[in-house]
């Protein structure tokens, strides 16, 4: 990864002296090309007449730039979105833009090679510099880098000017409601859920534009591309114990750009040792250079989410002439890990591995940050570490999406979470089952999808040097719900082999060598609310890649993404158009269960109810029958990249909705747990080492907080294990709503390593949960560090405070700000009990972050209440 320096001027960028990559954002404008009388050489021989032409978003899309500047409306709002002309009734002339910008060189130095560099372009396009087209052929395909030696056409005492022409994709298909629409968008090598999908509307210029990073890059005559760290992690290791050694083999590409032949010395220096090679490179010429394998003796191994810690190191490759002078230099950040499987017979499914070590896998399928790749750092961050926060280890990137960016898995690295990433397949529009909203029949669909397996091959090489030293990219996929016809799938294989070779692959999702003698359909699924008892006793899928449910969001977020008038309650009978626009699926009678509803805010609140047994349901009863049934799962889905009303953890607004945190407490490592179906608490340990010196405690209490019931005992948990403890007595004990409170701490500190409570209304009464008297709590910010807030809630009243949600409000306009992560939330809070929430706003913006902020309270039978933080 190349050092990166931002550059802010608003008109025009200038580069600095010593950066070596400046992104170029500042300064784009755009104009329709069909309102564009000159050519690329034209437009950028001298400044253009620019009359017309708007502020334009780089990186973003061509819609994201109309929005931006009032061309058209919000499209996640409402039903904004069908105000918009689509490309497929419009043509695609209509989404097919010039891109204009310009740039200083003035002060760089002449001896400088200097380059241009796309991370990526939707669909086609065609690129002109200083009165020159630098586009050798039109770019084609979304997930292809480009890069361009402009040092020869430089100006460096005037301006440089920068043209692209953008084109959207060759087949974007009609969004006649299919899966991918009528499924043409499959011919094409880009994203395929901007046709529209059973989750999202269509994005009406299906993404097209310089969607990814512009940078302006300066080497010197040798420039160093795909460094590569290939590890070996031999044998089974244990997280947190002294490691035998691993072992790394450093690798580049270094090109000559001159016509002269250049020598010098190519060098890895990594861990206070470096490595060099004397090398000749031939003029115009690239030479791939590997280097000896390393030993790391005790190395710090990279770790998932809740086994180990996820360890990186850093690594610089550099090439020096024979006068020592550097000439260009890449860093890059790697972790020692090993990837593997095996094929459990008694599953029937396969077994994933990390380091020799079996991995139950509890995660989650992710589409995209936004829709319309409205991408940023900062919310990659905070997105994959919602996935850490709900103690998930795995996130597939469905098919139909994008090859995620690097941002995206430097985040990964960091919380530890292993990334399956689908290829640009889908069984949808790729041709797995008849269709009769298809345009093409079924095998012309599997034979020739996508039309140029060629550009397929290319944009997954360069994919994948662009992301294989990131520790978290745990394997590749061909295909959602399908594989690559046979060819492409051969030469898939070929070349993951030639520049990888660290990583699994299989041909698709629902592949035979994952998961065999499934219940039906392809493998994964179903996708509706069910009873909590469902997940405990029927036997599904042994590896089930994906399995959704409902996921309401919160009121705030509801009155984000719709009309005053639109905020009304939905039933059986009738569901408003833009709840059913936005994809809003149905409690069945789960919510009635609960007593009449009152009004939306009633709604949602029984909503959240279900939402947290849910999903804390689905993973306790996946976890419940671990290694016996089961080897893993993946939710369908943990999140939108639009405000849907459905399959969601957190919205698109960055708010957790209860399932979130129901989640968080069924998939901790180390768990007690109430299992239904027998009416016991059993302790699991999904984590490879035995964990010793651990006591478990459970009370079952009343609404009042009488004790009815407790047990305790002092144990030590094998690993990857699921055992059972006590069994639960509910019978003839008088109580409204038992609640059943399950507690780990360590011996020699107290400290609580999981906790986990369950309501039981008497005789599954849900309408008891709704009209349990008022509770009282008190509340006080104790401590700050550092973003972070400690504050200590009390229930001083005599009847348990039941699913208190808290919020962080603006204390100046009470509005709720987002991301914030807490420890816990909705959570229940006995008689006398008191309790200490930790709060974490760093990851706010800072505009947010640096205002007066409360703490807002509110729960089944609790007030509103206001802590100042």
């Amino acid at each position: 990864m190349k050092r990166i320096f931002a550059a802010s001027l608003l008109l025009t960028v200038t580069l600095a002296v010593s950066a070596q990559v400046t992104p170029l954002t500042a300064g784009w404008r755009a104009k329709k090309a069909s309102e564009v009388n000159v050519d690329g050489c034209h437009l950028t021989m001298s400044d253009p007449d620019l009359s017309g032409w708007i502020s334009a978003t780089v990186p973003g899309t061509v819609l994201t730039t109309l929005v931006n500047n009032g061309r058209a409306p919000e499209p996640w709002f409402g039903m904004n979105n069908e105000s918009i002309p689509d490309v497929y009734n419009e043509g695609r002339d209509y989404y097919t833009y010039w891109f204009f910008t310009r740039f200083s060189a003035e002060t760089l130095d002449s001896t400088k090679q200097v380059w241009i560099n796309f991370r990526g372009i939707n669909y086609r396009a065609e690129i002109y510099f200083n009165g020159k087209r630098i586009s050798d052929d039109t770019h084609e395909g979304m997930f292809l880098r480009q890069k361009y030696n402009v040092t020869s056409l430089l100006n460096r005492r005037d301006y440089n000017r920068l043209a692209v022409k953008v084109e959207p994709p060759l087949h974007p298909g009609n969004p006649n409601g299919g899966q991918g629409g009528d499924g043409m968008i499959g011919r094409d090598v880009t994203m395929q859920f901007t046709a529209g999908w059973d989750w999202i509307q269509p994005v009406r210029d299906r993404n097209t534009g310089i969607w990814d990073e512009v940078t302006i890059e300066v080497t010197g005559d040798v420039d160093i591309q795909n460094g590569f760290a290939r590890t070996r992690v031999p044998g089974a290791r244990l997280p947190g114990e002294l490691q035998d050694p691993a072992f790394v083999t450093f690798s580049a590409d270094f090109e000559n750009v001159t016509d002269r032949l250049v020598e010098g010395e190519a060098a890895i220096a990594y861990m206070g040792s470096i490595e060099k090679k004397k090398i000749k490179i031939e003029p115009g010429t690239t030479v791939t250079i590997a280097f000896s394998e390393m030993k790391q003796t005790d190395p710090r191994i990279w770790w998932p989410n809740g086994m180990g810690q996820p360890s990186l190191y850093p690594a610089v490759i550099t090439f020096h002439d024979k006068e020592g002078t550097t000439l260009d230099r890449e860093d890059m950040m790697f972790g020692f890990r090993e990837t593997g499987s095996w094929f459990d017979e008694k599953t029937g499914s396969c077994v994933f591995t990390i380091n020799g070590q079996k991995v139950f896998i509890r995660g989650a399928n992710w589409i995209a940050s936004d829709g319309m790749l409205r991408l940023s750092r900062s919310r990659y961050d905070a997105e994959v570490k919602m996935h850490a926060e709900m103690n998930m280890n795995m996130i597939r990137v469905w098919g139909g999406s994008i090859m995620e960016r690097p941002e995206f898995y430097e985040a990964c690295d960091k919380y530890g979470i292993l990334v399956w990433q689908d290829l640009w397949i889908t069984g949808d529009c790729n041709g797995r089952w008849p269709d009769t909203l298809r345009k093409a029949e079924t095998q012309a669909r599997r034979r020739e999808y996508p039309d140029n397996h060629s550009l397929f091959i290319n944009s997954l090489a360069d994919q994948v040097k662009m992301l294989r030293n990131h520790p978290s990219l745990y394997m590749y996929c061909g295909g959602n719900e399908f594989p690559p016809p046979p060819e492409l799938d051969a030469r898939i294989r070929k070349t993951l082999a030639a520049l990888d070779g660290t990583r699994l692959y299989f041909d698709e999702s629902t592949s035979s060598d994952i998961l065999r003698n499934t219940i039906g359909g392809t493998g994964d699924g179903p996708y509706n609310v069910r009873e909590p008892l469902w997940f405990f006793k029927e036997k599904w899928h042994p590896f089930n890649p994906e399995i959704g449910s409902v996921g309401l969001p919160n009121m705030e977020s509801l009155e984000k993404m719709m009309k005053e008038s639109d905020l009304i309650v939905p039933s059986d009978r009738e569901v408003n158009e833009v709840w059913r626009y936005h994809k809003y699926m149905g409690y069945g009678d789960m919510i009635d269960r609960m007593g009449e509803v009152s009004d939306l805010k009633d709604f949602v609140t029984k909503a959240q109810l279900v939402n947290y047994e849910q999903y804390r349901s689905m993973v306790e009863g996946y976890t419940s029958h671990m290694w016996d049934w089961y080897t893993g799962f993946l939710l369908w889905k943990s999140q939108n990249p639009w405000p849907a009303l459905k399959g969601q953890m957190y919205d698109w607004y960055l708010d957790q909705n209860a399932g979130f945190y129901g989640f968080r407490h069924g998939a901790a490592p180390v768990h007690l747990q109430f299992n239904p179906a027998d009416s016991a608490v059993y302790v699991v340990n999904a984590t490879p080492r035995e964990r010793k010196g651990m006591r478990l405690d459970a009370l079952l209490t009343d609404e009042n907080g009488s004790e009815l019931w407790k047990a305790s005992q002092e144990t030590a948990l094998p690993p990857n294990s699921h055992i059972k403890v006590w069994d639960v007595d509910l019978g003839g004990k008088p109580a409204k709503v038992y609640f059943l409170r399950l507690r780990i701490t360590y011996v020699s500190t107290g400290l609580i390593m999981d906790e986990n409570t369950y309501w039981l209304p008497r005789d599954g009464d849900q309408k008891e949960l709704m009209a349990l008297g008022t509770a009282k709590i008190v509340g006080q910010m104790m401590k700050s560090n550092q973003g972070k807030f400690t504050v200590d809630i009390a229930n001083s009243g005599d009847v348990a405070a039941f699913f208190v949600r808290m919020k962080v409000v603006r204390a100046i306009d009470g509005m709720m700000v987002t991301p914030v992560f807490f420890d816990d939330n909705y959570i229940v809070l006995l008689p006398g009990e008191k309790k200490s929430i930790t709060v974490d706003v760093n990851l706010l913006e800072s505009n947010d972050r640096n205002t007066p902020l409360m703490l807002h309270l509110e729960g089944v039978n609790l007030p509103e209440q206001m802590i100042r933080l």
